[in-house]
């Protein structure tokens, strides 16, 4: 991120301080004048701070702007405004003589700009949404009146135990509805980031600055579901970790969607007599099943509901531990390694995301912080099978992410010696059923992502059967994720 991009991403911060500033300098005038007290340098320095802060917001705005990323006349509106807000504060310092007609100008002009911004963060529907909710209007074509025999009798209940027709438009009744819940306020008309908007079927299509995220009938390939079921730690997942994330159902939604073809049109969908009970239940109200319809159904593996026992991770947490040594934190700072504390403990998690060259030694020395050590991800760095023996001594490791690294079955032997290991990201590695006949012999281990490996069904189902208990994640099933501590500190 260059010095520019971090100024602009200032802006959300420094916007608010005009805002409180001014109003309470406009606050000191109407307490001066029913009260009679003199309060003119006070509210001088108010509005000359505040003037001083809308200017500073302004050029924090301006450097935003540039990304492109915004709708260019909503940014515009509120540029100018702003602008025109921190005009005004100016004039309101100086002018003492017309400082109360100028104070209420600049108030009104400061919720007109400060209007304008809440629409280009949250959109323009936010303060004033339609009357009807999105997920009360109705569907223009009604189930009741899209089914029908296909010999062309109707049929409600199918007596005749023939295949029936449904007419469907997926794109519109379920899968708009999750995108402009979750997906537009950062990839619509409004806001575009990443070049990415999400709004239409055009836009869709075409994909963002990094590329398409829609390969029609391959989910897996298709960054708009994969984004979707990454850890929620991935700087890739989608929505952003602090925003409201999709429920395994909506996830089912974009991933069968896909898995159908993506279609952005109606459709008529045959469904043979063995399928209408399903039907039979979405016509009397039930929820449909939105499990995801893959025909390789042995790699869809469905996680057990039963409450789980707590975890390693959290037993380890409440365990105290010796603090790091700073000489080695410092020398792995130095190596663009990020640490991170873990809740309000001496426990660490390191990220080897900013790294740019990539080394063994670096391994080595965080090899230091083995006993302090919990989470660790190598995604995206050359690490070989010869690099794990560095991973053996980090007994308190519970998380690690090897996804996109030059990892095989070879490797994962080390594994075997992390004792508290519950969660691995195996994602884009070179890494066989022969692997996975070494994360049998890992019982702590409770969740493993598998996407695009040379694993095979049958490895699969292996597995399961030596760890009943193990959630395995394909890129077709659901998204199970361990319980992550309540907060993380920088150190």
């Amino acid at each position: 991120m260059s010095t520019t991009e971090l100024l602009g991403r200032l802006h959300p911060l420094l916007v608010h301080l005009p805002i409180g500033i001014l109003l309470f300098g406009l606050g000191l005038m109407v307490v001066g004048r029913r009260k009679k007290t003199d309060v003119e340098t006070a509210v001088s320095f108010a509005w000359g701070l505040g003037a001083l802060s809308a200017v500073l917001a302004c050029g924090a705005g301006w450097l935003l702007a540039q990304s492109g990323e915004y709708d260019a006349d909503m940014v515009s509106r509120h540029q100018w405004t702003g602008l025109a807000t921190a005009a005004l504060a100016g004039l309101t310092y100086w002018l003492k003589n017309y400082r109360w007609p100028l104070a209420l100008t600049t108030a009104v002009l400061l919720s007109v700009a400060g209007h304008y911004g809440g629409n280009l963060t949250h959109g323009e529907d936010y303060l004033f949404p339609g009357t009807t909710p999105l997920a009360e209007q109705p569907s223009t074509t009604p189930l009741s009146a899209s089914v029908v025999a296909v010999n062309g009798q109707a049929d409600s209940v199918n007596k005749g135990n023939q295949p029936l027709i449904r007419r469907t438009f997926m794109y519109r009744d379920e899968v708009v509805p999750i995108l402009k819940a979750s997906c537009y306020n950062c990839h619509s008309a409004t806001k575009k980031k990443g070049g990415l908007r999400l709004d239409s079927e055009a836009f869709i299509k075409k994909g963002g600055k990094h590329g398409a995220v829609l390969s029609p009938g391959n989910p897996q390939k298709s960054k708009l579901y994969t984004y979707l079921v990454l850890p929620e730690d991935d700087e890739r997942h989608m929505p952003p970790k602090g925003k409201l994330q999709l429920t395994p159902n909506q996830v089912a939604v974009i991933y069968r969607w896909i898995q159908k073809g993506a279609s952005f049109k109606e459709e008529v969908e045959v469904i043979q007599p063995a399928e209408t009970n399903t039907l039979a239940a979405e016509r009397v109200g039930l929820p449909p099943q939105l499990l995801p319809l893959s025909s390789d159904s042995a790699r869809v593996v469905v996680p057990s509901t039963e409450s789980a026992p707590a975890t390693v991770e959290s037993t380890l947490l409440a365990k105290p531990v010796a603090a790091s040594d700073p000489t080695t934190v410092a020398a792995l700072k130095g190596e663009q390694i990020s640490l991170v504390k873990l809740a309000e403990t001496n426990y660490l998690s390191a990220n080897f995301i900013n790294v740019k060259a990539y080394n063994r030694q670096q391994l080595t020395q965080l090899s230091k912080l083995g006993g302090q050590l919990m989470h660790l991800r190598l995604s995206g760095q050359p690490v070989g099978d010869e690099d794990l023996p560095e991973l053996a001594s980090m007994t308190s490791l519970t998380r690690l992410a090897l996804d996109h690294t030059r990892l095989t079955d070879a490797g994962l032997r080390t594994l075997t010696s992390l004792p508290n290991l519950e969660q691995l990201n195996l994602y884009g590695t070179a890494v066989s059923d022969e692997g996975l006949e070494v994360l049998a012999r890992c019982p702590s281990l409770k969740v493993v992502y598998l996407w695009q490996t040379q694993t095979t069904p049958e490895g699969i189902q292996r597995l399961q059967k030596a760890l009943p208990n193990l959630k395995i994640e394909t890129g077709t099933g659901q998204l199970s994720r361990p319980t992550r501590p309540d907060s993380n500190k920088t150190i």
